[in-house]
């Protein structure tokens, strides 16, 4: 009697042992909540080849949304990035007829901005802020990149030095602006009818830190993120009525938000001035040699300014002719803090891995479309490790049951979720990472897998 029971427990484990193998090729083994050298058969290989090199993107698009970045920087590095703002102007709260009296006087008119306290650079340097006037309306129904430029006027229109000023426990920046223009506002109410007649009237403004001197070693710069939505950000108007001292004091507010607030990023990148030889090299070469030039280091750029194209090219290698299922399919990418590491330029949150499309596109690799848990995923920086780890497991699976051809990956400055990853002109930090011949910083590719070899 106690002999059939144990030859029946030994046949029930041995079928739930065999029932709990995959019953697709195309699924992965629910391995990765389990350390993977508490695997029983489980193979893990980390020598598989990456081959990756630098490319430069000219421009990415720029979302219109509240926050938006301002400044000149040369990154010893990268060179230099110069963030200004095309945005337009509001009447405050939507209203009509708006009437300063019978014979406004401006006594002046500032420009000013929230400042966030995010930046890259060095924020203690000077920069030489500038306020054009828009000549083209900014387009609701287009969508605009940062390469864009709009025609705007000649001369500035803003006059003395920028300063910081603190209101209620915001620190905002302070343009003083041209007093003829800020009159002409004031004493013409046909164009403060209504919103629409004064954005017909007044288009908005370009501001700029382009004619910065950043070439002094003492001037790094720094690009700086603001709050146009903030409820003091605009340009306010000081005025009174006629000769009268008694009507001094009053202010209008123009806002940079409401219903028709729209507001632009142009991003512009300067590899020539101050970008090291091995970056430059990568992103003006082409082919076979960018990916040699890379193999010290490769480099992710702010603002979508460059991307890194990855190769893994024996992902198929893993499966021979035998059935396999991938538990873990992990690229750790190192950070190499001993090329140009700069204490004004800190790394990027998270990055994401996409996958590359027959025709060169990017495109989200499985493991983004198949799961909402991103920590299985990865892309976040650890800090402690100083790293990126994606995995991409499910991506791999498909590739060595020929459900997909691998064409390659995009390593992209980038926030990994699916609704936010085709975004860049968000990103304020960069990075540099080490390439395959990087002997500190060499990435690796680590793969979890089990083969089946009797299976049909």
């Amino acid at each position: 009697m106690i002999s059939k029971l144990r030859i029946g427990l030994i046949f029930l484990c041995v079928t739930i042992l065999f029932s709990c193998k995959k019953k697709d090729d195309d699924s992965v083994l629910g391995l990765d909540v389990q350390p993977a050298n508490d695997l029983l058969g489980v193979t893990i290989s980390d020598s598989a080849s990456i081959f990756m090199h630098t490319q430069k993107i000219d421009s990415v698009r720029t979302y219109n949304d509240q926050y938006k970045f301002l400044g000149s920087t040369i990154d010893p590095v990268f060179g230099r990035t110069d963030a200004g703002i095309y945005t337009n102007l509001s009447i405050a709260n939507n209203l009509t007829n708006v009437s300063f009296g019978t014979n406004p006087v401006l006594d002046s008119a500032e420009m000013v901005i929230r400042y966030l306290g995010q930046f890259l650079g060095d924020t203690a340097t000077a920069l030489n802020y500038e306020v054009y006037l828009l000549n083209e309306k900014i387009q609701a129904s287009t969508s605009y990149y940062t390469n864009k430029h709009f025609s705007h006027s000649t001369n500035p229109i803003n006059l003395g030095t920028a300063k910081f000023r603190v209101i209620g426990s915001y620190l905002y920046l302070i343009l003083p602006l041209d007093y003829n223009m800020a009159q002409y506002i004031l004493q013409t109410p046909a164009n403060l009818i209504n919103n629409t007649a004064f954005q017909n009237a007044n288009k908005g403004f370009y501001i700029t830190t382009a004619n910065t001197n950043t070439l002094s070693p003492m001037n790094k710069g720094a690009i700086k993120r603001y709050d146009l939505d903030d409820e003091f950000s605009g340009v306010n108007l000081y005025y009174h009525e006629g000769n009268s001292p008694n009507t001094k004091g009053k202010s209008f507010q123009f806002t940079f938000r409401n219903n028709e607030a729209l507001r632009v990023n142009n991003i512009k990148h300067n590899y020539a001035a101050g970008a090291i030889a091995n970056l430059y090299d990568q992103i003006t070469g082409a082919g076979t040699a960018d990916t040699l030039k890379g193999s010290t280091n490769v480099y992710l750029n702010c603002f979508g300014g460059t991307r890194t194209r990855v190769y893994l090219p024996f992902m198929k290698a893993f499966s021979d002719s035998q059935n396999v299922s991938i538990s873990r399919a992990e690229l750790i990418i190192k950070v190499d803090e001993t090329n140009g590491f700069s204490s004004y330029y800190d790394y990027p949150q998270n990055l994401a891995l996409l996958g590359c499309s027959a025709s060169g596109e990017e495109e989200l690799v499985w493991d983004q479309l198949e799961t909402s848990d991103f920590v299985k995923y990865g892309g976040s920086y650890d800090a402690t490790n100083k790293q990126y780890v994606f995995n991409i497991a499910r991506q791999m699976q498909k590739i060595i049951t020929n459900k997909i051809t691998n064409y390659g990956f995009y390593l992209v400055n980038a926030d990994p979720t699916r609704a936010s990853v085709a975004r860049r002109d968000n990103r304020l930090n960069r990075v540099i990472i080490g390439g395959k011949n990087n002997s500190t910083y060499k990435p690796y590719f680590r793969v979890t897998y089990i083969k089946f070899p009797y299976d049909k």
